[in-house]
């Protein structure tokens, strides 16, 4: 099971959790007592040490993946600095509301192109009214649009959640694929078998070896021309032997001359019929 989904089943196990009307809850008493508020020091508001909370219990570390604390702008702030603070709705991140997103925050269970579906604490069952200070852990689905809504900050999932590099390519050369079929042009000449498969791999391949054999071509088509011009001018200075009125370098352009304007066919294979 991933953390993500280790998160989804702590929180969800919360869904329907009272206070009794101080904010004194065994979140607030896992997280601390902060000087100053009633009850001890544990009365304070928890829709932060909440998702803190839960997230701690489904093993992320505080302070490392996960803001640990109980102010929702500190929560604001931290992810920040991480650059992982956005306005984009992510299942498994904190939604923060109100100015600077320091009214109240929820975790995000689900997201749609019109809605998000979050879980939260000290809540009500809407954003109606005082939302940020209700009595309990709430689910509820909240409109995209809704101008409560300050943004969202990602907490770090993706230690054991991401896929490896090497599930990554390789779910990349799957979906680049391709099977080849009889209509292509590279089967009907029969560079490829119908129904082969080609990848990224054997498609740089086979580019690199028709590369190289195209070089190949080359180089051997010049060293052919080469050995032509030496055997003209070969010709050329056994006639000049012969006749001492027979200019060799004349004779070797006349022949050129005539030799470019000649098409020549390089034979590339035996000519398909129909």
């Amino acid at each position: 099971m991933t953390t993500l989904e280790r998160v989804r089943r702590e929180v969800q196990r919360h869904i329907g959790y009272r206070e009794h009307g101080t904010n004194d809850t065994p979140f607030n008493r896992e997280f601390g007592k902060l000087p100053g508020y009633p009850a001890d020091g544990y009365g304070y508001p928890w829709c932060h040490t909440f998702v803190s909370v839960c997230l701690g219990r489904a093993g992320l570390s505080p302070d490392v993946e996960f803001p640990w604390t109980a102010g929702c702008g500190t929560g604001v702030t931290w992810f920040r600095a991480r650059g992982r603070f956005g306005t984009v709705p992510r299942e498994g991140a904190l939604v923060y509301y109100g100015p600077g997103g320091g009214t109240h925050v929820e975790w995000v269970e689900k997201v749609t192109p019109g809605e998000i579906t979050t879980i939260g604490g000290n809540t009500s069952g809407s954003l109606d009214g005082r939302y940020f200070n209700g009595d309990g852990v709430y689910r509820k689905t909240v409109a995209r649009s809704s101008p409560r809504i300050y943004g969202y900050g990602y907490p770090d999932y993706e230690g054991d959640d991401m896929p490896s590099a090497k599930e990554v390519a390789d779910a990349v050369v799957e979906r680049l694929t391709y099977t080849l079929t009889k209509d292509l042009w590279a089967v009907r000449e029969g560079l490829f078998p119908e129904g082969q498969k080609i990848d990224p791999k054997t498609f740089m391949r086979q580019v690199w070896a028709y590369g190289k054999d195209g070089y190949n071509k080359d180089r051997e088509i010049l060293a052919r021309l080469d050995a032509q011009n030496e055997a003209l001018k070969a010709m050329a200075e056994a006639l000049a032997a012969k006749d001492a009125a027979v200019d060799p370098d004349a004779l070797v352009a006349r022949i050129r001359e005539a030799i470019e304007h000649v098409t020549i066919r390089l034979d590339a294979g035996p000519e398909k019929t129909d």
